[in-house]
Formats: C-alpha cells, sequence, structure tokens
C-alpha cells in the first residue's frame, strides 16, 4: 500500500507506464489531453512494491505501477505538461492482499475524513480561461460546479492561487442536480485535498482546515477519533446513513477507504453473485470494485478471472463494430443508402450491427455503444443471453464451496 508517489511532469512520462493497457486512455481535449482508466481489470493496478530482476528493472516497474494509480483523470496542457493532478488511485480495507486490516500500520499519523458521494472537481485551463472539469475534463456534471462558483467567485480565486503555485487543489462537487446515492439537500463545492502537481504530495489537513476558517471555503469533515479504535469506527460506518463512509487519510498522503453497511453488505454481495445478471451488472455500471470488500477470497478470485475475459471479449466486439463501420465507410454509403443497400441482409444475421452503425454515423463512442448496449439488457438472464455476444461469449458460474 506504501510507497513513493510518482514525479510526474510531461505527457511523455505517462506513455511508457500504459502502454497496451486497452483500459487506460488518452483522451484529447480542445484545451490539452486527459488520461484516464475506464475499466479496473485484476492487473490493472499491481501492488507497486516490485521484486526480482535487476535494480534498475525493479526501479522501472515500480515507478510504471506507481504511475498507473495517478491515471484517474490526469490533465495535461497541449504541450504535454502536466496541468492537474487528482486523487490517486486507493482502495477499500480488504479489498486487496496489500489492504487486508491485518497489512496497515495504524500507528501511523492519520487522519478519518468523510467520504463523500459525489464527483471529483479541479480546475481545467484553458485558452478562454480557467474552467472546472471532472475526471474526463469539462462536462455536464462540471457545469454544475461552474454555475456554483459563478455565485461563489472566493473559490475561483482561491484555487487559481494554489495552481499559480503548482498546486492542484481537489473538490468534490454534490449536488442533488447529479445525485448518486447520498442526498446533498444543498450544493456543495467541497475540498478534499491539494497536492503538489509534480509530485504529488499531499497537504496536511491541518492546513486545509486553514482555508476553511480563514477563505470561508467548504472542506471535507474529519471523524473524532484514530483508526485505533477501528471495531467501533467500522460498527458506526456499517449503522451510518446519510454518507457513503470514511477515507482513513495517513500523513504521507496514502488512504483507505471504508464503505457504509460494512457487515450486512458481505451477505447481500454473496448473494448477488449467485446470478450472472448482477456480476455483469456491478462491471457496467463500475460497481465492482466496491463490491470486492465484502466478498470472501475465493469468490474475489474468481469475480476476478470473470472481469478479466469479460472486458477483454468487450474490447473483441469493439474492434469487430468498428471494422465493420469502416467497411460501410469505405464502400462510400451514406445512412441512407445502407439501410437500403447493407441493412436488411446484415440485420438478419446481427440485429446489434445496424444500431452500432448508425449510432456512429451520429458520432457515439465505439465503446460506449456496446457498454451502454449490455446495460439496457441486465434484467433478466435471458436478455444477458441475447447480448452474451458483447462480451466473448464468456459465462459467469457462481459455485458454492461449503460455507462460501
Amino acid at each position: 500500500m506504501r510507497y513513493q508517489f510518482p514525479i510526474i511532469q510531461h505527457l511523455d512520462d505517462v506513455r511508457p507506464a500504459i502502454e497496451g493497457r486497452d483500459e487506460f486512455i488518452i483522451a484529447e481535449r480542445d484545451w490539452g489531453y486527459v488520461v484516464n482508466y475506464m475499466v479496473v481489470m485484476a492487473d490493472t493496478f499491481p501492488e507497486v512494491k516490485t521484486a526480482g530482476g535487476s535494480a534498475a528493472m525493479r526501479e522501472e516497474a515500480t515507478r510504471h505501477k506507481a504511475i498507473r494509480r495517478e491515471c484517474r483523470g490526469l490533465l495535461f496542457h497541449k504541450d504535454g505538461t502536466i496541468m492537474a493532478r487528482r486523487l490517486h488511485k486507493f482502495f477499500n480495507i480488504n479489498e486487496r492482499d496489500e489492504t487486508q486490516f491485518y497489512e496497515i500500520d495504524f500507528d501511523q499519523p492519520h487522519v478519518i475524513l468523510e467520504k463523500l458521494d459525489g464527483s471529483m472537481i479541479t480546475l481545467v485551463v484553458t485558452d478562454a480561461g480557467l474552467r472546472w472539469g471532472t475526471k474526463m475534463g469539462i462536462t455536464e456534471v462540471s457545469m454544475g460546479a461552474e454555475e456554483f462558483v459563478a455565485h461563489n467567485p472566493h473559490y475561483a480565486k482561491f484555487a487559481a492561487d494554489l495552481i499559480e503555485r503548482g498546486l492542484t487543489p481537489i473538490f468534490e462537487w454534490c449536488s442533488r442536480k447529479q445525485r448518486i446515492v447520498v442526498d446533498y439537500p444543498e450544493d456543495r463545492l467541497v475540498l478534499i485535498a491539494v497536492r503538489n502537481t509534480v509530485t504529488g504530495e499531499y497537504m496536511s489537513y491541518e492546513a486545509l482546515e486553514t482555508f476553511a476558517e480563514m477563505l470561508d471555503i467548504d472542506v471535507v469533515k474529519s471523524y473524532e477519533g484514530t483508526a485505533k479504535s477501528m471495531a467501533h469506527l467500522m460498527d458506526e460506518t456499517k449503522d451510518a446513513e446519510g454518507i457513503e463512509g470514511y477515507i482513513i487519510r495517513f500523513d504521507d498522503g496514502h488512504m483507505l477507504k471504508i464503505k457504509g453497511e460494512w457487515y450486512l453488505r458481505i451477505h447481500k454481495t454473496k448473494d448477488n453473485l449467485t446470478f450472472e445478471k448482477n456480476v455483469v451488472d456491478l462491471l457496467v455500471n463500475e460497481k465492482m470494485d466496491d463490491a470486492k470488500p465484502f466478498m470472501m477470497q475465493e469468490d474475489r478470485e474468481r469475480v476476478e478471472q470473470f472481469e478479466t475475459e469479460f472486458w477483454s471479449g468487450v474490447a473483441d466486439a469493439v474492434n469487430k463494430y468498428e471494422k465493420y463501420f469502416q467497411m460501410v465507410l469505405a464502400a462510400g454509403l451514406d445512412r441512407k443508402r445502407y439501410a437500403l443497400e447493407w441493412m436488411p441482409t446484415v440485420k438478419a444475421n446481427d440485429p446489434f450491427a445496424p444500431t452500432f452503425v448508425f449510432a456512429r454515423f451520429n458520432g457515439k463512442d465505439p465503446r460506449e455503444l456496446i457498454v451502454e448496449e449490455i446495460k439496457k439488457n441486465t434484467g433478466t438472464q435471458t436478455k444477458i443471453d441475447s447480448v452474451r455476444e458483447l462480451w466473448g461469449n464468456a459465462r459467469w458460474n457462481y459455485r458454492f464451496n461449503g460455507d462460501n
């Protein structure tokens, strides 16, 4: 769990770490680039500490794995220099081998913070001025934050001042306009962290509290107590209503998550794993990471194997249908000619192909098209079977093993 945050100065520092990993994307925008992960497979975020090989090989492998954990909305200017650095990828207690309870040294200085159920937001530097963006840049969600800042201009000045100092202020946008689970009756733009943009070093929570007191900035709340009373904290988290959970943030910046209904969801998750449609639903709606801490080890290993097969199958389907769409374009067909000349034949053999083609004519993202089609068919096992080809026909077979 503990490692040195990597220095990142340029997009070229990141490219080697994600080369050949289809779950990561480098998305070009008119103001620069976004580097983000789209899905998580069993080996997407391996333990950073590396063993074996020469010292140089270990150093390179360790750096690459540490950089991957930074690729959750890294922003770069058009010239490739780094613009903003969001929270690094961190995990739930008991989600992974490295975050098992007995592996964590809770004697190290730390603070326990409320885990907010919103969208991570930072400033985006554009030719037109400073904007606000989510992990994928300027989006419909971040427009809500921009509207909030327009009525609270001291937020923009505060954030701009930190950027001038080479720091990235990181906020959570909590609003009923983009509600996830927790209800926030009033719009909130909450400061959750400040990082050195190049080195990744986190500013102390005490410094954030100073911003709250002096500059009227909403700062994430801390929990009274320490993780030494972990059993008590878990009990409180399990029974807590109206919050997502807690984050344990150590003074060196490393973090762990504890989600609500800790014990109850173990049983709920086991029940969900008996049905393939539930497993697929967790995958396509990006909820599997939150479910893993509530799984027995054997269940988690099975899920991770299926997860890898599933997303590999989706990637193959994307390539297949995109090649077909390129054939349509190469044949000089527009929407009308395709509907008249090609669609009647292909629809009989592959009903989804015309849907894909028409959506691509409308500029839709090919991967999103596949995932959205799967999302629409997770309600019953019959529907799951009807779209199984979209993830390479992999099957989830849950097997009970004793009490498991």
